[in-house]
């Protein structure tokens, strides 16, 4: 668990006497700094070290809200106040993370002025903070109303209850309520009174439709005070992640997890997938990849088992068919459907219509977000690893929607979140990038799916462990399909071979006891049908 000091990392006071400055050390140029705005009842040392951590990557501000730390109190304490005060104290752009209270204002003042904020991170926030009748997952309004009267009579008491409520179900609760104790944050009741109503009747219902850019959610999987089920109440478009067996302040205790999550969401919106590049980096492995892809051969061996259960296609396509070897299986399945392979990369297309000629398939260079292919035109899609290279799920999930017919069926393989978790674990020993871009999990999968309008989703995750004889084989193979660390968002060709080193001293730990090097495939299978 991360210690809870009583004060905030080193850092430069701004003018604005509520904000605090940690400047990023590795910077080069204008960047748009990172903005932490803390919930109620405390200031913004409750972010602790994560100012200082994600300034390794960032420019970074902690905002003290009116009343609280060194910020002065306000007059008036209304949504709107609110939000004209944080656009007076904020960069002109920045990424807003907020914790509980503060995550609701940041999604209020993304709503509100869009060109203003990049990306939004909620740490466990809800849409509202007290229950309603339509909507449940919240705190009980008996349990607000108890809590409210108890800061009426004692606001000292209150929030000594209050730090314990937040530390309630954490795997790391005794020692978390402990540390929290210690800390002396500077609440004016003036203040905390107004925020407290504003807690129990702010409706981000309101705002969540109207936020245009990225947002990510990060809940504890044991949080008592927002309940876990509100992330099923976000639109699909929202990225979810769940820090098991953490309560309210998932950012204290573990505080690599989320560090990581904020990371990856900025890298992903800042860089997205370079397709051109994918395309190149995959065509330059065409004829290489049959040998080395047999994790992609097998799970797309699963899905072809599931396909021949199916009624007779007359028409399928095989989305990111690569070298075209699950096209070939495909068409020998059914011989009377009309088959296409669409693949991203030139060089691997032409490779699969030169190893199938004369297999009566139509073969196709197209890219899975906008198909060039007329509406109700496919009774199956059938994609395996192929659609992890897409920059959003809804987009995706609404193409293949569209150019399927009622009835038809989308069958995929995709990796998860925790595929390469070995090699992710010793390249975060030595440096804080990751060697792989972000892969969806399978709520992010069923979200978007839904909120395109499929109705049966049947997704399912399984791992599968492939073994090598060193890191350095393992990379090898890797880059040997085309999926290269250079396609993804950093290169390791940037790290150097000191640091190439260390990364295959840290991967030792993992050597299994017949002295391979393990490699886990986190794969997520899907069965969807319009």
């Amino acid at each position: 668990m991360s210690a809870l000091s009583g004060c905030l990392p080193k850092s430069a006071i701004t003018p604005s006497s509520g904000l605090r400055f940690f400047p990023c050390q590795h910077a080069k140029g204008k960047q748009t700094p990172i903005v932490l705005v803390h919930g109620w009842g405390g200031d913004s040392q409750i972010w602790h070290t994560i100012p200082q951590a994600l300034s390794e990557y960032k420019d970074v501000y902690t905002l003290d809200l009116p009343g609280c730390g060194s910020s002065a109190p306000l007059d008036d304490y209304s949504e709107q106040s609110l939000l004209d005060w944080l656009k007076s104290q904020l960069p002109k752009s920045c990424y807003l993370v907020g914790l509980s209270l503060g995550g609701m204002l940041c999604r209020a003042y993304a709503a509100q002025y869009p060109s203003a904020v990049a990306g939004v991170v909620t740490i466990a926030t809800n849409t509202r903070f007290v229950a309603d009748k339509q909507f449940t997952p919240a705190m009980p309004r008996a349990d607000f109303k108890q809590f409210v009267g108890l800061w009426d009579q004692d606001p000292t008491s209150c929030l000594k209850r209050f730090k314990s409520l937040q530390a309630q179900g954490d795997q790391w609760q005794r020692q978390l309520i402990s540390q929290l104790r210690s800390v002396n944050f500077k609440v004016q009741v003036s203040a905390a009174t107004p925020l407290l109503n504003l807690l129990a009747t702010l409706d981000g219902r309101k705002h969540i439709e109207r936020i245009s850019c990225p947002s990510l959610a990060i809940f504890g999987s044991e949080d008592c005070l927002v309940p876990v089920a509100a992330a099923d109440e976000l639109p699909g478009h929202y990225r979810r992640v769940i820090i098991p067996q953490a309560s309210h302040l998932p950012h204290l205790t573990a505080q690599s997890q989320v560090v990581r999550q904020i990371q990856i969401f900025i890298d992903q919106q800042q860089t997205g997938v370079d397709k051109l590049r994918v395309a190149k980096s995959f065509g330059s492995a065409a004829t290489a990849y049959d040998g080395a892809a047999t994790i992609q051969n097998w799970s797309g061996q699963q899905l072809i088992h599931q396909i021949t259960d199916t009624t007779w296609p007359d028409s399928i396509l095989d989305l990111g068919c690569g070298t075209g070897t699950h096209t070939a299986q495909l068409k020998a399945l059914f011989p009377s459907a009309a088959l296409t392979g669409m693949d991203i990369a030139p060089q691997m297309l032409n490779y699969a219509r030169y190893k199938n000629a004369n297999k009566n398939i139509d073969w196709l260079c197209g890219d899975a977000e906008n198909l060039s292919l007329q509406d109700l035109s496919q009774s199956v899609v059938f994609s395996n690893f192929a659609l992890q290279w897409c920059n959003n799920l809804n987009d995706l999930a609404a193409e293949i929607f569209r150019i399927l017919k009622p009835g038809g069926q989308f069958y995929f393989a995709v990796p998860g979140p925790r595929t390469l978790c070995e090699l992710c674990d010793a390249w975060a020993q030595v440096t804080n990038q990751s060697p792989i871009n972000y892969f969806a999990n399978i709520d992010e999968w069923r979200h978007s799916l839904q909120y395109a309008g499929f109705e049966k989703v049947e997704l399912n995750q399984t791992k599968k462990v492939e073994h090598y004889l060193s890191v350095r084989h393992l990379l090898k193979t890797i880059k040997a399909v085309g999926a290269n660390i250079q396609t993804t968002q950093k290169s390791s060709s940037y790290l150097g071979r000191s640091k190439l080193a260390e990364i295959y001293k840290a991967y030792e730990k993992h050597r299994t006891e017949q002295g391979d090097i393990p490699a886990t495939w986190d794969i997520i299978f899907g069965i969807v049908v319009k």
